[in-house]
């Protein structure tokens, strides 16, 4: 039987729509009372914390747990994996240390050190595949008005090779009339990532698993990545035998990119553009400090992918290119 060109190409035209079609993945968001499931394919991806509920750590929202396709954990919250290292680490999470003096990256209560917390105000959006959250960082200790205003976009997706990713959005405004530091500090991450125990195991150094850290320079390990200026940088090892990463890319829009990794062995994986003079002692005290005005919001935009194997066999390079078209 012949076939018209029309209805040969219809045919392929077909094909093709299926094949994309099959190839996108399938989002499903369900808010609970203070939380948000994410389901990809049918299969759960992490739950969104964006209230304390019972709850006591509570400081900020986070995602918790963020598992891979086969189903197995990537990162740590350290509260529940390890309350003395590090409780702050929890999992996938937004901060910063010194928010006009406020430290919204630890959970410390010492003496006139009161540590800041972010507070859920609403939804802007919940559908699809994307998630808009209003969120007030509040001044020391978690009282008195907010200091800093963050529109926080999460938009959840999946690879066709069954990579998982999350783009993150942070746009900062001062809440009241008066400008906002983000001041000079290491303690900072407004995107970052505990990797799971197996990864980076703590800092016992004589027993610890080390993670290895990769630089889209080409960098490798702790010495060469801490504090280094690259477009990504990728933490990988093995759980129970089988290699998984997690990379998180810097937009080329962003302030101050490429940004510095406040990343470590131990399984901190952070991006921080403002640490400048804690990176490297030979620039000024406060030579990082960003200053946001009234009126001009500041907005950083992030990629996360938590992948198989490790950032050779992750196709790092293609995939930030793909993303930024650079």
């Amino acid at each position: 039987m012949s076939m018209t060109k029309h209805a040969l190409f219809a045919m392929i035209a077909g094909v093709l729509m299926i094949g994309s079609h099959a190839s996108a993945a399938d989002v499903k968001l369900t808010q609970e009372a203070t939380s948000v499931k994410v389901e990809i394919d049918g299969k759960p991806f992490t739950v969104y914390h964006f209230a304390a509920g019972d709850d006591a750590a509570f400081h900020r929202p986070f995602a918790y747990p963020v598992l891979a396709p086969d189903g197995q954990e990537i990162t740590s919250d350290q509260t529940k994996t390890n309350p003395k290292e590090h409780p702050h680490h929890r999992s996938f999470w937004v901060s910063h240390g010194s928010v006009n003096g406020v430290d919204h990256w630890s959970h410390a209560f010492a003496a006139g050190k009161e540590a800041g917390r972010q507070r859920h105000v609403a939804f802007d959006k919940l559908e699809g595949d994307t998630i808009v959250e209003r969120v007030e960082w509040s001044g020391k200790g978690g009282a008195g008005p907010a200091v800093l205003n963050e529109t926080r976009t999460l938009r959840f997706f999946a690879l066709e090779d069954g990579t998982r990713g999350i783009d993150l959005t942070v746009t900062l405004a001062p809440a009241g009339n008066d400008p906002v530091t983000l001041g000079d500090t290491k303690e900072a991450g407004l995107c970052s990532v505990r990797v799971h125990p197996e990864i980076g195991n703590g800092e016992k150094k004589e027993k610890a698993r080390k993670g290895t850290l990769t630089l889209s320079t080409g960098a490798t390990g702790e010495k060469n990545v801490w504090g280094k200026p690259a477009a990504w940088c990728d933490e990988s090892g093995e759980i129970n035998g089988k290699k998984y990463g997690v990379a998180i890319f810097d937009h080329p829009d962003n302030a101050r990119h490429p940004t510095c990794w406040h990343s470590r062995e131990y399984g901190l994986h952070a991006a921080n553009p403002f640490g400048l003079h804690d990176f490297d002692k030979t620039k000024p005290e406060g030579a990082g400090d960003f200053k946001i005005e009234p009126g001009k919001p500041a907005t950083f935009k992030f990629r996360v992918l938590f992948h198989t194997g490790d950032a050779a066999g992750a196709k790092l390079d293609e995939r930030y290119k793909a993303w930024t078209g650079k």
